[in-house]
């Protein structure tokens, strides 16, 4: 087994998995009841001979928005999982500490990534493991609903990036409760990306659906 994938094993996977994340191959995943999914994975970079040198990065992904990123297959059903380090609403990094970081003296994003060699393969899965433990796997379930994941977007308070405008992440995460005339007040700010963005449309779309479903 190679050291990232026995590390993995070893040192994350029993993390995760006390927290109710389920596991494919490098990557965690773990769905709200409402279809809202924050998920985990390893990006890998060939940058040293000496080590393998990787990053640990998760995503908070809402069920509009991903709905809305598949808008023209969703009908079909044939709409994949998010998968790791995907576009979303918001992204966060598991940070090193210095003594397993790869370039601990330099800033984001190669500050970052982790560096597992031949000698220090424990200090490196014990390190992970207490920061996805202590800090990482808190941060992202509180994130996973919606009401903490909108505060942070409002007032961020952590060192995640939100990575859309305000405006699209308040519809997001509000588009299935809010009233209607608070959706369309907060639409009256959104500007189409180009030709052919129809996310307004998608919105007020979503807006009469779930006004149907209410009242059927």
């Amino acid at each position: 087994m190679r050291p990232l994938d026995l590390l993995v094993k070893q040192h994350v996977a029993p993390v995760m998995k006390a927290a109710g994340f389920k596991k494919s191959g490098r990557t965690f995943r773990l769905i709200a009841d409402n279809g809202d999914q924050v998920i985990l994975g390893f990006a890998r970079h060939y940058v040293d001979p000496d080590a393998a040198v990787f990053e640990v990065g998760y995503r908070i992904v809402p069920a509009p928005y991903w709905e809305w990123i598949n808008r023209q297959h969703w009908a079909s059903g044939e709409v994949r999982a998010p998968v790791a380090f995907v576009t979303a609403v918001l992204s966060g990094d598991v940070i090193p500490p210095s003594h397993v970081a790869h370039a601990p003296d330099d800033e984001l994003p190669f500050r970052a990534r982790w560096a597992l060699r031949e000698d220090n393969s424990l200090i490196c899965g014990e390190a992970l493991a207490t920061v996805l433990h202590d800090d990482a796997v808190p941060q992202m379930v509180h994130l996973l609903d919606r009401t903490n994941l909108l505060q942070e977007c409002r007032h961020p308070s952590l060192p995640v990036v939100r990575m859309m405008s305000l405006t699209k992440a308040e519809i997001f995460l509000r588009v299935d409760d809010a009233p209607s005339e608070e959706i369309e007040s907060l639409l009256a700010d959104v500007r189409p990306a180009g030709p052919g963005d129809n996310f307004i449309a998608w919105t007020r779309q979503r807006l009469a659906q779930r006004q149907t479903a209410a009242s059927s």
